[in-house]
C-alpha cells in the first residue's frame, strides 16, 4: 500500500512539472545572435541561423578570427587591394597597408588603413623618433618628409612633441585655396598629372575642376620646377629705422621691397641643405631684439592665403605679387589681413612670432615664380 501511494504521488509530481516547464519544439525560433561587423569589414545583414554559440563539429583551434565570420562577410572588405579573405587579419592588414603606403604607423582602425581618407597623417613626434624614423615608419622617403616638412632644420635633430605632415604616399602635399583646380595645382609642379591626382584614392576628388578649400590633396610623385635664371643683383636700398616696429622701408627699384624695417642680419640663407636632396626654401631673418616687428607685403598684390598652423610655418600669409610672382611670411604671431585683400609693398601683413616649427624668433620670407622658390637675397639686398 505505501508503496502505491508513492508510486502515485511521483505521478502527480511529474504531470504537474511538465505542465509548468513545457519542452521547447522544433518549430521554436532558433536563437539569433546580432550580426557583428569587425573593424573593416563589412557585415551582411540577411538572417542567418546562429552557430556563434553552438559547439562545434570539431574540436581543431581556429587560427584566425576571421574563420568565425561566415563568407559572405568576407567578401565585401573595403578597398580590399592587396587584403585576401582567406588571410590572416595580421597578413591581410600589412599587405593592405603596403598598397595604401601606410607602414608601421602604430594601431588604427582597420577601416582607416584599407580606406583612408585623408591623403595625409599628422604625426606627434615621440621620444626616440629620428627624422628618417619616421619616414621608414610611414614607409616613405626621407626627402618626401622633408619636402612636406620644410622647417625640419636637421634631418639628424626633431624636436620631441613636433607636429609633422606625413603624406600616405611618396609626393607633395598642397592645400587647396579659394579658385584652385587639380590642372592648377598641377601646372605648379613636374613629374605629375591630373589623372595621377584624381586616381589616388585618399584625395577623394569627386570633381577635379571643383576642389573643397582648405583640404590637403596630394600629387604622388610631383617634383619642385627648377628655379628660373636669378635676375642682376639688387641695387642696395637705404636701411630703415632701428625699431621693433619701424615704417615701411623704401622700395629698391625692383618688383620688391624688404619685409622687415630693421633685422640683425640673415640667421638662415636661402638654400642650405637640409639633407634627403632638400634645401632651405626662403630666408630667415633675424629677429632677436626686435620682438613683435610690423611685417610688410614686399610687393603690390592680393593675399591669397591666411594660414594658422601650429605647426611648420605656424601663422603664415601668402602673396600673389602677379605674373606668376608670390611671396610668403611665415611664424606670424598675428595676422592683419584676409584672403582677397589688395595689398600695395609696404602694407603690414602681421606681426613676427614664434609659431610653428621654430627655436628662435625670426622672419621665415619667401619668393616664388610659378610655382619655383627662388632666392630672396637675388631680389632683395639681404
Amino acid at each position: 500500500m505505501t508503496v502505491h501511494v508513492v508510486v502515485l504521488g511521483l505521478a502527480v509530481l511529474a504531470v504537474t512539472f511538465a505542465a509548468q516547464y513545457p519542452a521547447h519544439s522544433s518549430a521554436s525560433p532558433s536563437f539569433r545572435a546580432p550580426d557583428y561587423s569587425f573593424s573593416g569589414l563589412g557585415g551582411s545583414t540577411q538572417g542567418r541561423p546562429s552557430t556563434y554559440l553552438r559547439a562545434g563539429t570539431s574540436n581543431e583551434t581556429l587560427d584566425t578570427i576571421t574563420s568565425y565570420v561566415a563568407r559572405a562577410d568576407t567578401v565585401n572588405v573595403r578597398a580590399a587591394g592587396g587584403v585576401s579573405p582567406t588571410a590572416s587579419f595580421s597578413s591581410g592588414v600589412s599587405a593592405a597597408a603596403a598598397t595604401s603606403g601606410l607602414r608601421g604607423a602604430g594601431v588604427k582602425p582597420l577601416a582607416d588603413v584599407l580606406d583612408p581618407k585623408t591623403p595625409y597623417e599628422q604625426y606627434q613626434t615621440q621620444a626616440g623618433d629620428t627624422v628618417s624614423g619616421v619616414a621608414a615608419k610611414f614607409g616613405i622617403t626621407l626627402t618626401t618628409l622633408l619636402i612636406n616638412n620644410p622647417h625640419i632644420e636637421d634631418k639628424n635633430l626633431i624636436q620631441l612633441g613636433q607636429l609633422l605632415l606625413v603624406p600616405r604616399k611618396d609626393g607633395i602635399l598642397v592645400k587647396v585655396r579659394s579658385g584652385d583646380t587639380v590642372s592648377s595645382l598641377v601646372k605648379q609642379y613636374d613629374n605629375v598629372t591630373v589623372d595621377t591626382v584624381v586616381a589616388y584614392k585618399p584625395n577623394n576628388i569627386a570633381d577635379a575642376s571643383s576642389l573643397e578649400v582648405g583640404l590637403y590633396v596630394l600629387l604622388p610623385g610631383a617634383t619642385f620646377k627648377p628655379p628660373p635664371p636669378p635676375p642682376p643683383k639688387p641695387v642696395a636700398a637705404p636701411s630703415g629705422p632701428i625699431s621693433g616696429g619701424g615704417v615701411a622701408p623704401p622700395r629698391s627699384g625692383g618688383r620688391f621691397s624688404s619685409p622687415l624695417a630693421a633685422y640683425h642680419g640673415v640667421s638662415d640663407p636661402f638654400g642650405s641643405y637640409r639633407g634627403g636632396g632638400t634645401y632651405h626654401t626662403g630666408i630667415d631673418l633675424d629677429l632677436y631684439g626686435f620682438h613683435h616687428s610690423n611685417v610688410f607685403s614686399a610687393c603690390n598684390g592680393v593675399v591669397v592665403a591666411t594660414e594658422y598652423l601650429t605647426y611648420s610655418y605656424g601663422y603664415h600669409v601668402i602673396v600673389d605679387c602677379g605674373d606668376g610672382w608670390t611671396t610668403l611670411y611665415a611664424h606670424l604671431d598675428q595676422i592683419n589681413v584676409t584672403p582677397g585683400q589688395r595689398v600695395n609693398a609696404g602694407t603690414t601683413v602681421g606681426i613676427s612670432g614664434l609659431t610653428g616649427n621654430t627655436t628662435g624668433e625670426h622672419l621665415h620670407f619667401e619668393i616664388r615664380y610659378q610655382g619655383a622658390y627662388v632666392n630672396p637675397a637675388d631680389y632683395l639686398p639681404f
